[in-house]
């Protein structure tokens, strides 16, 4: 009787065990709210963003980098900047020395640091500091030896400076800047580590004016004559123009041709002007920033530049009042942050200089140095996230709403890879990577983007996490992209949670 009751029990709880593992799971939508968990104050690094420092700038002497460990704690450091003279490259015609260059390259470009670079023809300082070369008291930033080939050029004296002013036009001229810039190129256009290159053969500094030298507007077959050999020869590494070059001394009309034709050419822009004293008096209503129809709709294609005046000389003239630039300058009544602040939006600015010593600068502005890292360029939070509590093998859809709370895109393509994470890692796996979308999101508006991610068949049924991340693919392999989530919420492999899946 026992054999027969215990039959009869075995056959309901199998009868029962079989019903239930037959038992579809049923698929219940899942939304994610991400913004309880946003960080905003921590500094995310990412690539193709962020500050720079001016070093060999004015020469080789000044802002060089005092204190490496405050250089290499800066918050958002992402290149350094070379403004050097012509005639340190090429001291011979042919010969070239690249030894300053290189020194910097080797030392900080396998820290993670990259380079932007202008070499200039025209400098207002004086041998060894500033140009590599003098002749009967005259100082050259376009090395002697083009002079001697027949180069026209003239002669002016400032600050008790007397230095030699090529005519950017000359055949000459530009035949030997054309070979300076094809062997330029052949060494490090398209360079994983080059962010930009200037062209900054015209002008004083390479600012494309002539304002403390012969004060000969360049003309506009001379500004396109100049570009014109940077873009033969350059085809890899974005090419930047400061907004001098466009304007310095020109009509609406030619205005308007050479801003056309930079940008047709895929040439971006950089202003050096804002908080100069002289432009804060004349551009206050547009925040010391001279032609802001330049950028309303290039930062949409390109990565602007920002340069601050010479951080020295704003505090000297009083225009830096205070702990993080907070003291309203009388005079305007805004204050320096407030001025800088708000020229960095209405550049859209994505690298941002303050253009002088690292130590000083953090030293003074440790709180304005860390939001302008963030707001600067593209800066991505994950708003909310809808998805099934079970995935089928096969293709399944998640969607995320993103926002950029930057002031400009990216201009590069970021991936994004979902991980199925089990309790037993042999069952874990990832999603191969593909397009996140991100060159839609634009700056202060929210894009839903739905991704389609594909379970293999051969998956394990049982309980997973699923997970998300950015990343960019390089030659080297892959790199992170931050988001403002909380680093609590962030593993050891860089995944943020979405949820529990069942497969």
């Amino acid at each position: 009787m026992k054999l027969i009751v215990s039959l009869f029990l075995g056959v309901i709880l199998f009868s029962c065990k079989s019903k239930e593992s037959t038992t579809p799971l049923i698929p219940v939508p899942q939304t994610v709210d991400f913004k309880p968990n946003w960080d905003t104050i921590r500094v995310l690094k990412n690539p193709y963003k962020g500050w720079y420092h001016h070093l060999l700038d004015n020469g080789l002497d000044n802002y060089k980098i005092h204190d490496e460990q405050t250089f290499l704690k800066f918050p958002g450091m992402d290149h350094l900047y070379l403004r050097l003279a012509w005639s340190y490259l090429e001291p011979t015609e042919g010969q070239y020395d690249w030894h300053l260059i290189d020194e910097v390259v080797d030392k900080y470009v396998p820290l993670g640091y990259k380079i932007s670079f202008r070499i200039t023809s025209k400098e207002t300082g004086t041998k060894p500091g500033t140009v590599a070369q003098e002749k009967n008291g005259v100082q050259y930033a376009t090395p002697i030896w083009v002079v001697d080939a027949g180069a026209k050029g003239k002669v002016t004296e400032v600050w008790g400076v007397k230095s030699w002013t090529p005519v950017w036009g000359d055949p000459i001229y530009l035949q030997k800047l054309d070979n300076f810039q094809r062997a330029f190129a052949a060494r490090y256009d398209g360079k994983e580590w080059v962010r930009y290159i200037d062209i900054g053969s015209i002008g004083e500094w390479g600012e494309g004016h002539t304002s403390f030298s012969t004060k000969i507007p360049p003309t506009v077959a001379e500004v396109k004559a100049n570009m014109d050999v940077f873009l033969k020869n350059f085809k890899k590494s974005q090419l930047v123009v400061t907004d001098d070059l466009l304007y310095y001394g020109k009509s609406k009309a030619d205005t308007k041709t050479l801003y056309s034709y930079a940008v047709a050419n895929g040439i971006s822009l950089r202003d050096d002007s804002p908080l100069v004293d002289w432009y804060l008096q004349n551009n206050l209503k547009t925040w010391s920033v001279t032609n802001p129809e330049f950028y309303d709709t290039l930062y949409l294609k390109k990565p602007i530049v920002f340069e601050l005046q010479h951080y020295g000389t704003v505090k000297k003239e009083g225009n830096w009042i205070g702990k993080n630039g907070t003291g309203v300058i009388p005079k305007y009544k805004y204050s320096g942050a407030e001025i800088m602040r708000k020229a960095i939006e209405t550049m859209h600015a994505t690298n941002i200089g303050y253009h002088g010593y690292c130590e000083e600068w953090l030293a003074d502005n440790p709180d304005l140095t860390n939001e302008l890292a963030n707001r600067c360029g593209y800066w991505y939070f994950p708003v909310s996230a809808g998805y099934s509590s079970v995935l089928k093998s096969g293709v399944n859809e998640i969607s995320i709403e993103w926002l950029n709370k930057g002031i400009a895109p990216a201009y590069h393509g970021f991936d994004i890879v979902f991980y199925i994470e089990s309790q037993n890692p042999k069952n874990s796996f990832e999603v191969s990577p593909f397009d996140s979308g991100n060159l839609t999101w634009l700056p202060g508006i929210n894009k839903r983007e739905k991704y389609s991610i594909e379970i293999p068949s051969n998956t394990k049924p049982g309980d997973y996490i699923l997970k998300f991340k950015l990343i960019e693919h390089l030659e080297s392999g892959t790199s992170p992209i931050q988001i403002g989530i909380k680093e609590s919420l962030i593993d050891q492999n860089g995944f943020v949670e979405l949820g529990k899946v069942k497969i």
